[in-house]
Formats: structure tokens, sequence, C-alpha cells
């Protein structure tokens, strides 16, 4: 955080003395409320003296299990805890404390904390009893009301709490029972297994209508569950015959399937595409809704808006464009060392060279990527140094350190089309087949087993 010192403020008085004595007095009083700004303050010390502080204060204590590895929990120290107002209430009731669950005293305390989910936040009397806690990120003014509501002894919200309140918003979305289905005519769709596509986009510019592809399949259950409501619904059938010439094509089975789904670049089912008569894209529809949902949606997207599903699919990309161009503008000429840890490293970059020498040995290759962030960083520094996982690795696998803010990192990026996502993992059987990339931070040996293993046997569909 940045601070004004009253010593700056002093010395350009002394520096300046025609300055009035009020426009001083103003100078110094603006200085010194720079200086209180301030977020929630962090004991540092350990759990007991945290409690023997809070005692001497006649204050609560709060202490923030964190995990190294959570998003959530280093999201709450960078951008919640810091805030004035928050920290203003916590530094005045509470001493504040944050408590690796994994390190340190961490493990021996959780013993009886019992914590499960990262990060949770336990509050306790000035006798060390538990007064109350709760789990999960919050935003500053709703943190400080679940804080304000344990002070006065009353329950925080709790995960039932949570569930119950969701459970009754789906209630009331489910409530939408008054569905029409079968009075008069549902939605009239063509069939993919009866009609090819170009029939289809000949019928629509006779008819002077857009065309309404509902790509679906036997094995996927919002598609099915679509077919026995919403477009069984008078309302809905009356909306998409008046509007579109609706054709239904099973990806799996039906002549134009595939070859649609490659064209028009379809990866989740149902999706719902809007096309114009001379078979060019006007929008989409991505997911299942009920009658209402789904009614919004299409008009929404008729007046031209982008789905949901889209346009987060959208930004996904955009982040990660950015994220390459920001890394790629400052890529060091060399990649930095490859740690000494439990899990053996072979030397270089040559992902070639590994793929041959896993083959000779029999063995799988774990190329692993890091950009240095504190989700690698705890890969490199904890997880590839727990015996579990180095014992499974040195076992299995050939390993292989990618360091991607490096040029020669960013040319492996590169070759192998990864994700700018990292850490992560790109992982090559023993006959050098290359399996995918398994991105995240995987903790323990269980978890990276069954990780891998999800790809080294995964045999996709012909």
């Amino acid at each position: 955080m940045n601070r004004k010192f009253l010593i700056l403020t002093v010395a350009s008085l002394l520096m300046m003395p025609m300055i009035s004595s009020a426009s001083s007095m103003s100078q110094v009083q603006q200085t010194k409320e720079a200086e209180n700004a301030k977020g929630t303050e962090f004991f540092k010390g350990s759990f007991k003296e945290a409690l023997a502080e809070a005692k001497k204060e006649n204050k609560k204590l709060m202490v923030d299990c964190y995990t190294l590895w959570c998003g959530p929990c280093r999201f709450m120290s960078k951008n919640v805890f810091p805030d004035e107002k928050l920290g203003k209430f916590m530094n005045e009731h509470f001493v504040c404390m944050q408590l690796d669950m994994e390190h340190g005293e961490g493990p021996e305390r959780n013993k009886t904390f019992q914590v499960e989910a990262y990060p949770t936040f336990i509050f306790f009397d000035a006798d060390g009893k538990e007064m109350s806690r709760f789990e999960g990120m919050a935003m500053q003014d709703d943190f400080l009301k679940r804080c304000e509501r344990i002070l006065k002894g009353e329950a925080p919200i709790s995960k039932e709490d949570i569930q119950k309140e969701k459970q009754e918003e789906k209630q009331q979305r489910v409530a939408e029972k008054d569905t029409i289905i079968d009075e008069g005519k549902g939605v009239n769709f063509i069939k993919g297994s009866e009609v090819r596509f170009a029939d289809v986009l000949a019928q629509a510019k006779r008819e002077n209508k857009r065309v309404l592809v509902d790509f679906w399949a036997t094995w996927c259950h919002a598609c099915m569950k679509m077919n026995k409501t919403t477009f069984r619904d008078t309302r809905v059938g009356n909306m998409m015959n008046y509007s579109f010439v609706n054709y239904a094509v099973d990806v799996d089975h039906d002549a134009d399937g595939k070859e649609l789904v490659e064209k028009f670049n379809i990866k989740a089912f149902p999706t719902y595409l809007i096309l114009n008569p001379d078979g060019t894209e006007y929008n989409r529809i991505v997911g299942s809704n009920p009658v209402e949902g789904f009614a919004k949606a299409l008009t929404n997207a008729l007046l031209g808006k982008e789905d949901q599903y889209t346009m987060m699919e959208r930004k996904q990309k955009e982040a990660e464009a950015k994220a390459k161009a920001e890394r790629q503008a400052n890529l060091t000429a060399s990649p930095k060392a490859t740690p000494k840890t439990k899990v053996k490293f072979m030397a270089g970059m040559d992902v070639e060279k590994g793929i041959k020498a896993a083959k000779a040995k029999k063995k799988n290759l774990m190329v692993f990527f890091t950009d240095g962030d504190y989700k690698s960083e705890y890969v490199e520094k904890y997880s590839f140094n727990d015996a579990g996982i180095a014992d499974y690795l040195n076992k299995n696998f050939l390993c292989m350190f990618v360091d991607v803010k490096s040029k020669q990192g960013d040319a492996v990026v590169t070759k192998y089309e990864i994700a700018e996502s990292f850490p992560g993992f790109l992982l090559f059987n023993s006959k050098g087949e290359n399996k995918g990339y398994a991105g995240g931070t995987l903790r323990t040996a269980d978890m990276m087993k069954e990780n891998f293993d999800m790809y080294l046997n995964y045999v996709p569909n012909k």
C-alpha cells in the first residue's frame, strides 16, 4: 500500500514558510488520514501468540485458514482484505491471523480445526473457544456483514443457508409448470435422418425464413429433456414454427451431422444454430432451458445479442490471447534453472529427444510447463517434493521441465500448441503418442495418477 509519511509533509512546510498556519494544519491532517487508511492487519506469530494478543486487547480472534494453491484465498488477500472500510472494522474488533493449513503449525492445528474447504474463516473468543466459522470467498461488504453477525452472537450464513437459497431459487424457476404441452403443436422439426441440409436451405429460401439447426445426440441428457419438455410447448412451437425452418440433426447418425459440426465449430450440446437462408451463421444459443428461459434466449438471439456461453468462450479466448501476448513480450534469453526436487528431471527442453528416451525405457513422458506464478511455484516447491508424487513419476515417467517465460520454452509451447494455462503437464505414452495437456495444481499422488490415467487411457471415438 502506498503511504505518505508525515516527515515529507513537515519537510515541505519548512521549505515554504509563507504557507498559512491553517493550510499547514490541513496538510498535516490529510497526511495523518492517509497514514490511517489501511486494510485488515494480520498478526505475525503463532496461533497461541495471536490468542494471547486477542485476550490482551479484549478482542476476538479471526483465523484465515488458507493454502498456497488456493485461488480464492489469494483473491481475498489481494482484493478484499486491503479494503479500508473492512480493515477499520476488523482491526477494531479482531486480532486477525492467516494460517497456512499445509505448512508450519497448520497441519497440527487442523487436527482440531477440521477445515475441509478453503478459505475457511474461524472465529474464537479470547479464551480460545470457537464462536463460529464460514467458508468460501466473499466480497468486502458481505464479509463485513458476516463478521457483524458473529460479533452479535448470531449464526453466520452457513453452507446450508446458501444451499437452501439456491434450492428455493431453483424451485421458483421450476415453478414454470404452466408448460402447455401438446395442447396444440410443439416445434415442427425436419429430421436430419430424412432430409439433407441442402434441401432445408432451399426450403428456407422459398419461405424467406432463417434455419434453426438443433444439434443433439442420443447420449445428451439435456438434449433429450428439451425434446420432451420445452419443444413440446405450444407457445415455443408457435414462436419457432413462425420464425424458422427447424432442422434437428443427430450429430452421430445423420448424414450431414459430422460435416455440420465441423463446419460451424459446434463444441457443446445442445447447440441451436440460427442460419440465414444462404447458409451463413446469424447467431447461436448454447445449452438447454425451460420454456421461459429458452424463449428469452431465442428472442435475444433474434435481436442479435450474443449468447452467454458464446460470450464466455469468446472472453476466455481473448483473455488467453492477451496473456500470451504479455508473456511473449517479456521472454528471457535463458530459462530458469530446473529445480532440484525429489522428482528427477531430464536436462534441456528437447521434447523429441525426451520422447525417444522414454520409448527406449518403455516409460511415459511428462513435460511440466511453468510460468513461475504462485500455482506453478507451489507445484515446483511442494508437489515435486512429495514422496508419493515423486515415487509415482520417477517409476512411470521420464520428466522434463519447461520455463514458458523463456524463448526456448515459448518455442515448445508454440510447437505443441499448449493452451495459455499454467502450470500444466503435457503427456506422452510409452509409444510416443501425444495424449494431451493436463492443466492445474495437482497436490497429491492420487490426484495426479487419477488425472494422468484419464489422459493416458483416453481413446477417441472414430
